[in-house]
């Protein structure tokens, strides 16, 4: 049968009413954030969006297991999904936008109190929301997503969280710092133990606690190529959870870029030190 004939067999196809750009988008994110919140397990099964006229098969897309505190128990979903990827803790007292200001403000001082000497802060990709909306450097940023449920208790979107990034550039020396402030509960929540890191992948993880309760996950990664990242997440217990993450690439060590630095902008104590700065809360 030709294409043509198949075409008639058919008949009219009737238009989509599925944003694929918007779907596609949203589920990339959501898979980089999850390397950023529960770094190099992304991959899984494919998350399936079906509509009239259109089937995508988006890998990875497969909402990862809710992060709660220690001991905790997997959120119930009223939804039908199997795991709940939205966050559970307390409700928010300020509007986004104040609490993206509030936050900015901390850790752009907190950052640039620690890079080294001549150290520039500019705009990376991963501070574009929506797409085609680039945010300045660690200039955060409300990332909100409906819940949608799909057959087999699966859900997407579900995204609660704020999140910015900035390159650095020192002379020829270029990195990038993100940071992710959360609820405590979701996709995007912190670690709080040490993971098991990919084959062929150097890794050293210390977890500690930290002067005020605070459960610290420190990480160091060290990629084939010669990329590193290190890598800090933090539980306060006022229920905010902060990932904070400098890498010695320019883009994305994730991506198997080779560095662009000897090592990445921030160590790990000054990470530790930018998280457990006390504005950078959700709970001031």
């Amino acid at each position: 049968m030709s294409k043509d004939q198949f075409d008639a067999a058919i008949g009219i196809v009737p238009p989509s009413t599925v944003d694929v750009e918007a779907v596609l988008d949203r589920e990339r994110r959501r898979a980089r954030v999850r390397r950023v919140a529960n770094p190099w397990t992304a991959a899984g099964a494919g998350v399936a969006a079906v509509a009239a006229g259109a089937v995508l098969v988006l890998a990875p897309g497969d909402p990862a297991p809710s992060v709660v505190q220690p001991g905790a128990a997997p959120p119930p979903s009223s939804d039908g999904c199997g795991l709940d990827p939205r966050p559970t803790g307390a409700p928010l007292r300020e509007k986004a936008p104040a609490v993206a200001d509030r936050l900015t403000a901390a850790l752009t001082d907190a950052v640039r109190q620690r890079v080294a000497p001549g150290t520039t802060l500019g705009v990376h990709p991963t501070g574009q929301y929506p797409k085609g909306t680039q945010h300045g450097p660690l200039a955060f940023f409300h990332v909100f997503s409906a819940l949608v449920a799909q057959e087999g208790g699966v859900c997407s979107g579900g995204e609660d969280y704020f999140m910015a990034a900035a390159s650095t550039s020192e002379k020829a020396r270029k990195g990038n710092v993100w940071a992710i402030v959360t609820r405590l509960g979701g996709n995007a929540a912190p670690a709080a133990e040490c993971q098991q890191a990919p084959r062929d992948t150097q890794s050293t993880c210390h977890r500690r606690t930290g002067p005020h309760g605070e459960t610290i996950v420190e990480e160091t990664l060290t990629l084939p190529r010669g990329a590193t990242v290190n890598r800090v997440d933090v539980t306060k217990p006022d229920g905010t959870g902060l990932t904070v993450e400098a890498e010695n690439t320019a883009r994305d060590a994730k991506l198997d870029d080779a560095p662009d630095m000897p090592s990445p902008p921030l160590s790990l104590t000054q990470l530790a030190e930018v998280a457990l700065d006390p504005g950078l809360t959700l709970y001031p």
